[in-house]
C-alpha cells in the first residue's frame, strides 16, 4: 500500500497534464503532505483543461488548516495561475491578507497586486512603512505599481541579497510616477538599433531589466513599447525588430495597437 509520503513525493513531481482529474480528488485527503503536493502540481497539470475545477481547489487549499498548503495554495492561485482573475479568486486572496504565516500572507498580497485589486494598496502602504519587509512585499509594490508607494519603497533599497536587488529596483521603477525612466526606455530602442535579439550581452542588459519588470507588471508593456516604439521613429530595421519582438507581443496582449500577429 503506498504511503502518505510515497504519495505525495509521486504527487509533487508529476508534470502531466493526463494526471489533472487524479489529482484534483487528492485536494481533499487527509495528510497535509499529500494536500501541499496537489496544490504546488495543480499549476502545472492543468494544461490547456478549463481552470475552474483547479481554482477552486486551490481556493479550498489556500484555506486549509496546514500553512505550507496554504502558502502553496495562494503562489499557485496569486501568482502561476494570475491569468485566472475573478472576484471569487480575489476574495480567497484578501481571506489571507491577515493569515498568520507569513509567506501565504505575502503570496496572497502579491496575488491582489498582479491582479491590480484595490485592497492591495492599504496592506502595502501599512508594511512597506515598517522596518523590516518582505521581498514579496515589495515585488507587490511594483506590481500594483501605485505612485504613492513609491518613497516607501526607496526607504528599502538597502540590505538584500543580490538576487532581490534587481526585483527591488523594478519595484522603484514601477511605483515612479515620472515613469519607468528615460535610461530604460533608451537603453531599450538602443538595443533594437544594435540589431536584438542578436545584440551583445552588454547591450542586453536593459533588455533584462525590462523582463524584470514585466514579470509581475505584464500590463506596462503597452507603456514601454509605445515609448520605444517612438525612440524608433524612421528607423526601419530597428522598428522591425521591436514590432515583432516579445516586448511588442505582451504589449499587444494588453490592447497595444501597433503589434499584430504576422510580426
Amino acid at each position: 500500500m503506498t504511503s502518505a509520503a510515497e504519495l505525495a513525493e509521486a504527487v509533487a513531481w508529476c508534470y502531466d497534464d493526463a494526471a489533472l482529474p487524479l489529482l484534483l480528488p487528492l485536494a481533499r485527503h487527509p495528510d497535509a503532505g499529500v494536500r501541499r503536493a496537489v496544490a504546488q502540481a495543480l499549476p502545472s497539470v492543468l494544461g490547456d483543461a478549463e481552470p475552474g475545477d483547479t481554482v477552486r481547489a486551490l481556493i479550498r487549499l489556500s484555506a486549509d488548516a496546514d500553512e505550507d498548503v496554504r502558502d502553496w495554495a495562494c503562489f499557485a492561485l496569486g501568482t502561476q495561475l494570475s491569468e485566472v482573475d475573478d472576484r471569487v479568486v480575489r476574495d480567497a486572496l484578501a481571506a489571507r491578507l491577515d493569515d498568520p504565516h507569513d509567506d501565504t500572507r505575502c503570496e496572497a498580497l502579491l496575488g491582489l497586486a498582479r491582479r491590480r485589486d484595490s485592497r492591495a494598496l492599504p496592506v502595502l502602504h501599512e508594511r512597506l512603512a515598517r522596518d523590516n519587509v518582505y521581498s514579496l512585499e515589495i515585488d507587490a509594490a511594483g506590481a500594483l505599481g501605485h505612485a504613492s508607494l513609491h518613497t516607501l519603497v526607496r526607504g528599502h533599497l538597502c540590505g538584500w541579497d543580490g538576487d532581490v536587488v534587481a526585483r527591488v529596483c523594478a519595484a522603484l521603477r514601477l511605483t515612479d510616477p515620472d515613469g519607468v525612466g528615460d535610461d530604460l526606455l533608451d537603453g531599450l530602442a538602443e538595443w533594437f538599433r544594435a540589431g536584438a535579439p542578436h545584440a551583445t550581452d552588454e547591450d542586453r542588459y536593459w533588455w533584462a531589466v525590462t523582463l524584470q519588470l514585466l514579470e509581475h507588471a505584464e500590463y506596462r508593456a503597452p507603456e514601454i513599447a509605445e515609448q520605444v516604439h517612438h525612440r524608433l521613429l524612421g528607423l526601419e530595421p530597428a522598428t522591425a525588430l521591436m514590432l515583432g519582438s516579445r516586448l511588442s507581443q505582451l504589449a499587444g496582449d494588453h490592447g497595444w495597437p501597433r503589434w499584430h500577429s504576422s510580426y
